[in-house]
């Protein structure tokens, strides 16, 4: 049986957090979730509950999440890291990477791409589990699963062409503002198919997510043209 993937997110705008864990559970390999707002939450509960995985915002109240990350890697942490932030510069990117993080995601996370990540480290738990050696075709996926992936012309199920197609057009105005609920309006689609397709063109970078906060309520996801 696999094993399931245990995820801490430390994440300190609570309804952010809340957002992706609620995505998270739907994962199919997903275990326990849960939230730390700052580092010194993180700490304690990394040490308490052990996660697999830990989603690491950078921008924390008490501090950097970069910092953390480098505890983690002299503490010898045997879980992996994702970096979850706004901090695209490229000393940030380096500094993740020289760090050891298992993968950078840039906010707002399109959530096809988390889905990607999730998958690709439920896969090297499952290696790295089963097997006493690893095969060089196995080294390779470990190491470069999402880069060939990106090569795949085929489309995975649940998208179709002509609907993506569809989707995609009504983004051809840059100035197009679109949510779930207005693409399943629009194209006679259930809220939860649209949002699918939105997540997964999102994901290759064709469109990009936004979190949008109202004065009440949970924030939304709102996407628009590039």
């Amino acid at each position: 049986m696999a094993q399931a993937l245990t995820i801490l997110i430390v994440e300190d705008e609570t309804p952010l957090a809340e957002m992706h864990a609620e995505f998270i559970r739907r994962f199919h390999g997903c275990g326990q979730v849960w939230l730390a707002g700052n580092l010194a939450q993180a700490r304690m509960m990394i040490e308490s509950f052990k996660p697999a995985l830990i989603l690491l915002d950078n921008y924390l109240p008490d501090g950097k999440g970069i910092t953390l990350l480098h505890e983690l890697t002299q503490a010898r942490f045997p879980g992996g890291v994702v970096f979850t932030t706004a901090a695209s510069d490229m000393d940030t990117v380096a500094e993740a990477v020289r760090g050891g993080a298992f993968d950078y995601l840039v906010k707002p996370i399109a959530y096809e791409r988390l889905n990607q990540t999730l998958e690709r480290y439920q896969q090297r738990m499952q290696l790295l589990v089963s097997h006493a050696s690893a095969s060089q075709r196995q080294i390779d996926d470990m190491f470069n699963a999402y880069a060939r992936g990106e090569q795949k012309e085929e489309l995975p199920a649940g998208i179709d062409a002509l609907t993506l197609g569809k989707v995609k057009m009504l983004f051809n105005d840059p100035d197009a503002r679109h949510t779930a609920e207005t693409v399943a309006q629009e194209l006679k689609l259930s809220r939860t198919t649209a949002r699918r397709y939105l997540e997964f063109t999102a994901g290759r970078q064709q469109i990009m997510a936004e979190i949008v906060y109202g004065k009440v309520g949970r924030p939304q996801r709102t996407y628009r043209a590039l």
